[in-house]
């Protein structure tokens, strides 16, 4: 189980589009695991995203500039974290606003760091303008599947969106695997998808596809670092994507 933690995220991305092809909305790049802090406790974030997300239709949270998103999240029990989310941009033209908030409640098997297999649930209401969303209110729900044996880890978030008054549901899935390649170090690969609404599904090459590789390395017991670079696997997808977090636990 974490302990109450601090973490600043730096997330550079940048794109190169072909011609007339849309770039994916990804607002993050974050897999969510069966772990979540232990009850009683609060658990800090602090995630900074910068660099040029190729957006053509002013969707995504910014087009070009930087992403300061504040979590905070309290754990009321061994299974259930809520946090919520405040999201504040600048683009490089100068121009500052605010994103709306986003409340995430998180149903989780207890320990599930210990368990060879763990699941839960993410039920994520979000609140945020046009340059940040297609719809102004949405929620997401996303199924967490989390899998540990020996060095390796697999996690799966099949994610489905439901934007309220407008369109219909998108399938948005993300998953995680991971190897443990040394005593502090983890090797892992990333795969994040957009598939369209579920009921009209994007062809093949308007469907959104972005894999990361990545590596966390912790320095100590308080410290931890997590670097990504991705590469956009169709033309409605970013170019290439890098990210990095730097988390603290207190």
């Amino acid at each position: 189980m974490r302990r109450a933690s601090f973490a600043l995220g730096l997330a550079l991305a940048l794109s190169l589009l072909a011609g007339g092809a849309q770039a994916a909305v990804f607002d993050e790049f974050q897999i969510f695991d069966g772990r979540i802090t232990e009850p009683g406790s609060l658990d800090l974030n602090l995630h900074l995203n910068a660099g040029r997300r190729g957006i053509l239709d002013g969707q995504g949270a910014p087009r070009n500039g930087g992403l300061l998103t504040a979590e905070i999240g309290y754990a009321t029990a061994p299974w259930h974290e809520v946090a919520i989310y405040l999201p504040v941009a600048r683009e490089f033209s100068g121009d500052t606003f605010g994103g709306g908030f986003k409340l995430r409640n998180s149903f989780v098997t207890p320990g599930a760091a210990d368990r060879p297999l763990a699941a839960g649930l993410d039920v994520e209401l979000r609140h945020q303008s046009y340059r940040f969303s297609s719809t102004d209110w949405a929620v997401t729900l996303r199924p967490i599947l989390d899998f540990r044996s020996g060095p390796w880890q697999l996690i799966l978030n099949p994610a489905v969106e439901i934007p309220l008054g407008r369109e219909g549901p998108v399938f948005a899935p993300a998953m995680r695997g991971v190897r443990r390649v040394a005593e502090t170090v983890w090797l892992g690969l990333e795969h994040y998808m957009d598939f369209g609404r579920i009921d009209r599904p994007a062809a093949p090459p308007g469907q959104a596809h972005q894999l990361f590789v990545t590596t966390d390395v912790r320095v100590g017991e308080k410290l931890g670092l997590h670097f990504g670079v991705g590469h956009g696997l169709t033309h409605a997808s970013d170019r290439w994507a890098g990210k990095v977090i730097l988390s603290v636990d207190f």
